[in-house]
């Protein structure tokens, strides 16, 4: 009974420091110091483990579909320089300046070929809190997401000339640039899902 008490007593002295802490406002949320030590540690490992998670609970439940087509890789990159590259740039575009001030840095995707596609799918459609990475899957749909991981396959083999032809070949300026007729360019897509 006195070691049931004991284990009691510590985890409520445990449970009121973390509250302390929480209200001191010791924490530093600013983005311009990044996360040092132990809390990187905590929060690094917990969103890789949280994407396994996520990633292990849609494996069989959903199909990898051909990520060679080249259709879907040229729509992929559409939504790929409309949407990500303000923040991850691409072969020769460097991450702007609002990607430059979030924190944690948005990460290199040209070897994103190495992971798992469903993977990439997921953190795609799911995003990840706390990053700026947005869950694109309330906005497009499932095939629509399968064309952006397509793209990011492909892109990590691109060099910067390659990558700028196949934007002209897309009919496609800087992003968020307009165009000819002085309008902005604006990429279609479905109504998206729910996330998985």
């Amino acid at each position: 009974m006195k070691t049931v008490l004991t284990v009691l007593v510590v985890l409520a002295v445990i449970a009121l420091a973390g509250i302390g802490f929480i209200f001191s406002g010791m924490y530093d949320v600013s983005a311009a110091n990044p996360d040092r030590g132990l809390i990187r540690w905590a929060l690094v490992t917990t969103q890789r483990h949280s994407v396994e998670h996520g990633v292990a609970s849609i494996k069989g439940k959903i199909q990898v579909p051909n990520l060679e087509d080249p259709q879907r890789i040229r729509t992929g990159l559409i939504h790929y320089h409309e949407m990500c590259t303000t923040c991850h740039g691409g072969p020769g575009v460097k991450i702007s300046e609002i990607g430059q001030g979030l924190n944690p840095d948005p990460p290199e995707l040209s070897d994103i070929g190495r992971d798992a596609p469903e993977e990439t799918f997921w953190v795609v459609k799911n995003g990840i809190k706390m990053t700026g990475m947005p869950g694109f899957g309330l906005t497009h749909t499932d095939d629509e997401i399968w064309d952006i991981v397509a793209f990011l396959r492909k892109m990590g083999k691109l060099s910067p000339q390659q990558y700028q032809a196949m934007v002209h070949q897309a009919g496609l300026g800087a992003p968020g640039a307009e165009n000819e007729a002085g309008e902005h360019e604006e990429h279609e897509h479905g109504e998206g899902n729910k996330p998985q």
